[in-house]
């Protein structure tokens, strides 16, 4: 191991990927985005996308190509790490694509891949504000909602890899019906499609508000929140109520001492925590609900790139 070894992380997200060398410390240096059409076939995606935008990265950080040590990315499904294959994909409607050797053909660089929730939990257990705690719940809130489990300082795969899907916790059994195809999922009611989903709803329904349906967004919601939107106030109660079931279910089985957030939700935070606690508190009566501490987790934006370049440090045995 040397100090100024650095990987690739790279964050595939529902519609940009991203990614960035970074070092052992966790640092980034430079930052790549590009748009991705997930309606592309997985080929053109892979090929064009991924494989486009961290030939940039090496090319614009060419000072540092000769530390580069592998790549690590982050999947937004299901994966098969041990063969570099997404299972399953439900925004992209992937099943069973194989990731790792087109990249490894290519690149000629070691390739590592994991669900990208569960990645960012291992960004912030080595590098964020999971460092140091052996039991944590990492949220990640953005077009849907991932988790990753670090229970007994390990992150918690599973036989089949599927340890951690939050998202996926069903909150509402006669709720909307999910991209994975159940009904109900936390994911469909507090992500941020959801909260959009069900704040076009209210205002159908003819709730006072000064939102209007056209570009309506959760950032929106939550700067008129800001503002004393009630009908605002109220969607991002019913987030945090939601989140709470999904939690409550968690927290029985694995009693973290802290539960991070991450996403473009994470910020209306102060809006949904109360609500979230409480409704944790009334559903959790044998882990101390109590000492649990909530916090965003450090790195936000950049959170895949980091955790995926976590991933890739493990698997070579850097970190």
């Amino acid at each position: 191991m040397k100090k100024n070894d650095v990987v690739i992380g790279v964050d595939l997200g529902g519609t940009h990927v991203s990614c960035g060398l970074v070092d052992l410390k966790g640092n980034i240096f430079g930052i790549y985005e590009i748009s991705v059409d997930r309606t592309e076939k997985p080929e053109k995606i892979i090929s064009h996308d991924l494989i486009g935008i961290i030939k940039k990265c090496i090319d614009q950080k060419s000072e540092l190509k000769d530390r580069i040590k592998g790549i690590g990315i982050g999947i937004p499904g299901r994966t098969d790490s041990k063969n570099g294959i997404c299972v399953f994909a439900p925004n992209f409607n992937w099943r069973n694509v194989d990731i790792r050797t087109p990249l490894e053909q290519t690149l000629n660089l070691p390739t590592f891949i994991l669900n990208d929730a569960r990645a960012m939990a291992l960004g912030e257990k080595y590098f964020g504000n999971g460092k140091g705690v052996d039991d944590f719940i990492s949220i990640a809130i953005g077009t849907g909602i991932g988790g990753g489990i670090v229970a007994g300082g390990t992150l918690l795969m599973g036989a089949d890899e599927a340890a951690g899907e939050i998202g996926h916790i069903t909150v509402d059994p006669d709720g909307p019906q999910c991209a994975c195809g159940a009904r109900g999922c936390v994911e469909t009611l507090a992500s941020r499609l959801g909260i959009v989903s069900r704040a076009e709803k209210m205002i159908s329904e003819g709730g006072e508000t000064e939102l209007t349906k056209e570009r309506l967004s959760s950032k929106g919601i939550y700067e008129a929140a800001l503002r004393g939107d009630k009908l605002s106030m109220k969607i991002w109660e019913d987030t945090g109520i939601y989140l709470g079931r999904a939690i409550s279910s968690i927290a029985n089985i694995v009693n973290p001492r802290r539960i991070l957030f991450s996403g473009r939700v994470s910020g209306a935070i102060d809006f949904f925590l109360p609500a979230l606690k409480k409704e944790l508190a009334s559903r959790t009566k044998m882990a101390p609900v109590d000492k649990i501490e909530f916090m965003r987790a450090k790195f936000e934006d950049n959170a895949g790139i980091i955790g995926s370049a976590g991933r890739a440090f493990e698997q070579l045995g850097l970190i």
